[in-house]
């Protein structure tokens, strides 16, 4: 390696964190040229950042991490090619499928049928049902005015109903979504309509549109985070992930980024 890598290893692991907010298990891995915890855009930003801070070229290990990469790429396209030279075998369902559908056409056969049979009963009419209906109904019928009836016209009705139905309040509409480190900070931030991804190393206020949903992760977690002028404070020395969906803000696990990732850590 050049003679700036063995600079950057003098200055030690503890004095890079420091510095670059770059987390000691990461610092530890690029000095030891082990680049398998990292991926490729997030390898290569960690190199550009030391570079910047410390006035360093570090060619020989950014060539070092594209092989390595490289390497990975060829050897899954080797492994998918070996996937499709050896397909599995289908079986023959079309039997099993046919007998299915033969055993549903006979029971919608037999239903039928037997509804079609019943319709065909005459039904018996129960007098004494009607003659007990008309006892109730006749009395009710009064022609004879009543001044003491109060009549409540249809339009009033609807009125007094109105009335007694609560009001919906409005989802309140979210304005503002910012980002504000405690000390520099890493971000990388994907926009979950497109997949487009984003990164930044920043130490000051950063703002986010609050009508997208993204996914977020920091290289610390020494931060807070305003969503409408309210304020969520975090201490968490190691990297730290959240999801912005719908406008609610959610720490979550590697796996779940990754799933929201499609798969991807980053």
């Amino acid at each position: 390696m050049s003679e700036h890598f063995d600079k950057l290893k003098k200055i030690g692991i503890q004095k890079i964190h420091e510095t670059t907010h770059i987390s000691r298990l990461h610092v530890e891995s690029i000095l030891q040229e082990d680049f398998s915890a990292m991926t490729k855009i997030q390898l290569l930003g960690f190199i550009s950042i030391l570079e910047r801070e410390y006035g360093l070229t570090l060619d020989e290990l950014k060539d070092s991490a594209l092989k390595h990469f490289q390497e990975i790429q060829e050897q899954h396209a080797g492994e998918e090619i070996k996937v499709f030279l050896a397909p599995k075998r289908k079986r023959n369902l079309a039997p099993f499928y046919i007998s299915i559908v033969i055993l549903i056409f006979v029971s919608i056969m037999f239903i039928t049928m037997r509804a079609t049979s019943e319709k065909e009963k005459p039904s018996a009419i129960d007098n004494t049902a009607i003659e007990s209906a008309k006892s109730y109904i006749e009395p009710i019928i009064d022609t004879s005015p009543d001044e003491n009836l109060s009549i409540t016209k249809p339009q009033e009705l609807k009125e007094e109903v109105k009335e007694d139905i609560p009001s919906v309040p409005e989802k309140e509409e979210i304005t503002s979504f910012k980002i504000i480190p405690n000390v520099k900070v890493w971000l990388g931030y994907i926009d979950l309509n497109t997949y487009k991804k984003y990164q930044r190393t920043f130490k000051d206020e950063f703002d986010l549109d609050p009508s997208k949903d993204w996914i977020l992760a920091f290289g610390h977690g020494s931060l807070k985070i305003e969503i409408n002028g309210v304020i969520k404070k975090y201490k968490i020395k190691k990297n730290v992930r959240f999801s912005y969906i719908n406008g609610s803000l959610k720490e979550i696990s590697l796996k779940e980024f990754k799933r929201l990732n499609k798969g991807n850590r980053w």
